[in-house]
């Protein structure tokens, strides 16, 4: 059976060893949602199909081949996981053959798929399509190979603006172009608009009265509304939780005032990921929809939520060393300030938590609070001791890290090559323009008839326009190479300035907290280890084997269970490699 791996993975050196001498071909499979949605592809058919070509065509057993899958990621995006991992091993040696089913798997933009393909040649390594016959040193089948490339990249274009133009002209109609749900409504996918949903609209109705007026005399907070219809076996708009987000998210919405807006944002796609723009309010188009509520008691509504927000802000977070960089290890979500513990000594004990484990849902039924994640709090006092004597550890001995660093620069560097592409490109846009304008000259002094001058400048023009589509694809990865060169540059530059200044530790929270800001990606705590993640690391990691212990002396005046303290800060185990994690355990 061929062994699958998904996203980016490390290797020890033992294990590149293995894989030197065991596997030949590596098989590429990619699946976005729209590849499912539209081509049925799924990733399992891919590897299947790459796997069979590598049996028969190569005479490969299964354990010689290597199937590296990615899931959701889009063809113009540079930096996939999965794409990484396979060029790493291609670069380390690993694998004779990478195989995919079709050329579009690498990318649906012709400047990208080409810049793929000369990564993985220059490795001396052959590229097989499933679906598609290539050969480098053929010119006729690169031809073929970019006509292709344009053809995909061409008609995704096509495709994306033709929905645009088609979901608008629907808007003018008065139609919604599909919507996702919306509480208090039923999309009527017969009329394409909204219609009235009677049950859903008395609970918004509720919500706001309760609101604005209390219930049974006593003021209602999203949190409590929430609490009231889980209990009231109302049913929530998913699952069976009623979320004080959710009723916060319904109140905020305007669409109640009888109004949907279409167009108020947009999405564009840049290197991969979908960014999501707002657009000026005159750009907005609006289809009628049933009104419950009018403008005023909607402003009434924002008021009293805003001054909620102000009555119940957060837990100051002015001590805590890693605002903002922190991450639960169980389910991701963001870590933030948690409750204050007063000892019997009167020492005052600061925590880590969750932010999922304090996200406010009842279950409708019963209205019982529920918590969303059920790790264990850390102690904020040994947790920002630790990250910080480990950063400090590496500042004061920077040599590793700077190799470290300049290593990695060598790695992105292609920068040279990128200038070079984009120098032949706009010399190859210049003669085109040279070229039109000749013929612009030829047809005004009566030389070529005018179905000839439009018969030779149409396809100079298109050959224009794709020549400046791929620069500025080109232009966007070494800008996107560049800024990651740059950034390791000031983290190595700081490395070196602020080397003196850590030794002195007179550093003030504020100065430690941006020394951290600028060499610490992320901090992950796990339920007895912390994870440091710095900036000239990546996802690098290796786990520790000391197990967590809770033995120690001192829990019986803290709650719960702390991780806290790494071992390490007893002389257990040294501060490692940058992105280890490090067993933790009861600071006392």
């Amino acid at each position: 059976m061929v062994a699958i791996l998904e996203g980016f993975k490390q290797y020890t050196k033992d294990e590149l060893t293995v894989l030197l001498d065991k596997i030949k071909a590596i098989v590429y499979a990619r699946v976005s949602t729209h590849d499912q949605a539209e081509k049925g592809y799924s990733l399992q058919s891919q590897v299947e199909k790459g796997a069979e070509l590598a049996r028969k065509k190569f005479g490969y057993m299964d354990d010689e081949i290597l199937a590296i899958v990615e899931k959701g990621e889009m063809g113009d995006n540079p930096d996939r996981p999965g794409l990484n991992h396979v060029l790493f091993l291609l670069e380390q040696g690993v694998g004779k053959k990478l195989i995919m089913l079709h050329p579009d798997r690498m990318s649906r933009y012709l400047a990208l798929q080409n810049e793929i393909a000369s990564r993985v040649w220059r490795c001396g390594v052959d590229l097989e399509f499933v679906e598609f016959e290539i050969d480098p040193n053929n010119p006729e089948s690169m031809l073929m190979f970019n006509i292709q490339g344009s053809i995909a990249q061409y008609n995704k274009a096509k495709i994306l603006a033709n929905s645009k133009r088609g979901r608008r002209q629907k808007v003018k109609e008065g139609k919604i172009p599909g919507v996702r749900r919306v509480f208090g409504y039923t999309f009527d996918k017969e009329l394409d608009t909204l219609v009235e949903n009677s049950q859903e609209k008395e609970m918004y109705l509720l919500m706001v009265d309760w609101l604005l007026n209390g219930k049974d005399g006593k003021p209602m907070n999203c949190s409590s509304i929430a609490r009231e219809l889980a209990k009231l076996n109302y049913p929530a708009p998913s699952g069976d939780r009623w979320y004080q987000s959710t009723v916060s998210r319904i109140l905020r919405n305007p669409v109640y005032t009888g109004k949907f807006y279409y167009g108020k944002s947009e999405y564009i796609q840049d290197k991969g990921k979908k960014i999501i723009l707002k657009k000026p309010q005159e750009e907005w188009q609006s289809v009628p929809i049933p009104q419950y509520i009018d403008e005023r008691t909607y402003q009434r509504i924002q008021e009293k939520l805003n001054s909620l927000i102000t009555k119940n802000r957060g837990r100051p977070t002015s001590n805590y060393l890693l605002k903002g960089l922190v991450r639960c290890g169980k389910c991701g979500a963001a870590i933030v300030a948690g409750p204050v513990t007063t000892l019997k000594s009167g020492k005052k004990l600061r925590y880590y938590v969750c932010s999922k484990k304090t996200k406010k849902n009842y279950e409708v039924g019963t209205g019982n609070p529920n918590e969303t994640c059920n790790t264990t709090s850390w102690r904020q006092d040994t947790v920002d001791n630790y990250v910080w004597e480990y950063i400090a550890s590496r500042l004061t001995n920077p040599e590793q890290v700077i190799r470290d660093i300049v290593k990695q620069q060598s790695d992105e560097r292609r920068l040279e090559e990128l200038k070079s592409k984009l120098k032949a490109i706009e010399n190859k846009i210049q003669k085109k323009e040279q070229e039109q304008k000749r013929t612009f000259k030829a047809y005004r002094e009566g030389l070529i008839s005018l179905e000839l001058f439009k018969g030779e400048v149409e396809p100079i023009k298109r050959e224009i326009e794709a020549l400046k589509e791929e620069w500025a694809f080109v232009n966007d990865l070494y800008n996107h190479i560049t800024v990651s060169y740059n950034e390791l540059e000031r983290v190595k530059q700081f490395i070196r300035g602020y080397r003196e200044i850590v030794l002195k530790d007179q550093l003030n929270l504020s100065q430690k907290r941006e020394i951290v800001r600028t060499v610490v990606e992320r901090v992950i705590l796990h339920q007895d280890t912390i994870e440091i993640i710095t900036r000239w690391s990546g996802e690098s990691k290796t786990t520790s084997n000391l197990s967590y212990s809770e033995s120690h002396g001192g829990l019986q005046e803290q709650p719960g269970i702390n991780p806290g303290r790494v071992q390490g800060r007893n002389g257990l185990v040294p501060p490692s490699e940058p992105g280890t994690t490090f067993p933790v355990s009861d600071p006392h």
